[in-house]
């Protein structure tokens, strides 16, 4: 019976949803620290979540390794072309979380928008007194988002949020065909009309050394003062610094975030004082339905490769050391 290793913490509910799927078919050994890496040697798979996978655990993890697999879609934490060139594919669960992401993308918008938690804390407080953050809040309905990035997740939000009533606009270092654009109703842009002319900027783009900090001084002050930056994809494509300093000097109005460089942040970090800041702790895709399509997907990647099949380019996030002549 082959082994499959889940590095990382998990969601209950999929836990139980994996042993019931593998019960009698795949040994599973989960290892909740980096420090529990060992214990995982031997294994023919090997699900992340959390734990980094760098050239030290490829090391112990060794050559007994067919595939490794993201539970999600984010492949930022391992090292992905070293683990090419020893011959190892790494899947991600394309599309699997893609529509909570989008959800939490528009509601963290709306919320930002209208500046629901400062709201919520007025009431708590026993006040009546809102027109202070009233007078300070704005409709989703006739701004302009713009997206940056026009995958699984991206697509999904532009038609919720021309459903409110908002224009989209878009860039992607991959063009969407002209078909795709007039069925979402989107426009093309480039990077830098982008950022300027939105009044929403929505993140959906991978973290990679690309787009690493594209999101920087710089691109904060071409930003509309007015304008509200949403990242629900990678923490690292913003440099944290320059949103506080720009938060702080007026050239943006306003953060809703559920990732961040760092995570969590510190209780004391800046951006927790802020007003129209929201901090979320990078929750955007997982909900308790998502489970048995993550499991669903990861086994499903999982024998095709154990019966020596090929998986489908958009699952590997290393496709390029497996592309035929």
């Amino acid at each position: 019976m082959e082994k499959i290793a889940l590095l990382g913490t998990f969601p209950k509910d999929g836990l139980r949803q994996m042993e019931e799927a593998c019960r009698g078919r795949y040994e599973l050994v989960l290892c909740t620290k980096p420090e529990e890496v060992p214990r995982a040697k031997g294994a023919a798979y090997v699900v992340l979540r959390g734990i980094p996978i760098g050239p030290a655990e490829l090391d112990i993890l060794g050559p007994e390794v067919k595939l490794y697999h993201r539970w999600g879609v984010g492949y930022d934490t391992v090292d992905v072309e070293e683990a090419g060139r020893r011959g190892i594919p790494v899947a991600i669960s394309t599309g699997v979380n893609a529509q909570a992401v989008a959800e939490l993308a528009v509601l963290l918008m709306l919320a930002g928008e209208r500046r629901l938690f400062d709201l919520e804390k007025r009431a708590r407080q026993g006040a009546a007194w809102k027109e202070d953050i009233t007078d300070d809040c704005y409709l989703l309905s006739g701004k302009r988002v713009g997206l940056l990035g026009l995958g699984n997740i991206g697509g999904r939000v532009c038609g919720m949020v021309r459903s409110f009533g908002a224009e989209v606009s878009y860039y992607d270092p991959f063009r969407a065909a002209p078909q795709r654009e007039r069925e979402l109703g989107v426009t093309y842009l480039s990077f830098e009309e982008v950022i300027a002319g939105s009044d929403i900027v929505s993140l959906h783009l991978p973290l990679m050394q690309s787009t690493h900090h594209i999101i920087g001084a710089e691109t904060f002050r071409n930003m509309k003062p007015t304008a509200l930056l949403v990242n629900t994809a990678r923490g690292g494509i913003v440099d944290t610094d320059a949103l506080v300093a720009a938060l702080e000097q007026g050239e943006i109005w306003g953060a809703a975030l559920d990732t961040t460089e760092e995570e969590p942040l510190p209780a004391d970090h800046p951006l927790f004082r802020m007003d129209r800041v929201i901090v979320l702790p990078h929750a955007g895709g997982s909900t308790r339905d998502l489970n048995a399509g993550m499991v669903a997907c990861i086994l499903r990647n999982i024998r095709t490769v154990e019966e020596g099949g090929r998986l489908e380019r958009r699952f590997l996030a290393n496709a390029a050391f497996f592309d035929g002549p």
